[in-house]
């Protein structure tokens, strides 16, 4: 019932957790648990996000994405930018997992703006038709600048630890 505003800026203040504990210590999905699931920021290149978003070196951690079938844009953000627009900047996402068909990462899926100093230390997987998949960014036709994975990332083309694929624009 609330009405989305793509074109937000924001800043975080704090650390951010969805859920507790969502990986152990191999980076492998915790059994057993009801994990509150997470629907991306802008899922499609109609709705993508087009604000400027802070991290200020916070975190959002506890991410849960487990669609094997879903074949959109999958991460924090779904799809960022488009006309030269979206942001997203000094932040990190961890202790998260993220299943899905393709085009995804811990942070974005597409990216068509500009991601800077950002990170990812959580789970990415594509399934067996899966492609563009990264740990930071699944498709990248924007800027990508100073990120990094620790996570853990697989799926079955285009697969990388920052970005799966790269696309000049």
């Amino acid at each position: 019932g609330v009405e989305k505003d793509a074109s937000a800026n924001a800043k975080l203040m704090n650390n951010i957790t969805v859920n507790e504990g969502v990986l152990d210590a191999n980076k492998d999905l915790v059994s057993g648990k009801d994990f509150i699931p997470w629907t991306p920021i802008g899922t499609s290149d109609d709705d993508a996000y087009t604000g400027t978003f802070d991290g200020k070196g916070y975190t959002i951690s506890g991410l849960y994405f487990d669609h094997p079938d879903a074949d959109y844009y999958v991460g924090l953000f779904g799809c960022i930018g488009h006309d030269g627009k979206g942001k997203i900047s000094n932040v990190g996402v961890l202790d998260s997992y993220f299943q899905f068909g393709a085009q995804g990462g811990g942070v974005c899926g597409v990216n068509n703006g500009e991601l800077q100093k950002c990170s990812n230390s959580s789970t990415v997987i594509g399934n067996e038709r899966s492609e563009a998949i990264g740990g930071v960014c699944g498709k990248n036709s924007g800027t990508v600048r100073d990120c990094k994975n620790t996570g853990s990332v697989s799926g079955q083309e285009f697969v990388g630890g920052v970005c799966g694929y790269n696309k000049d624009s």
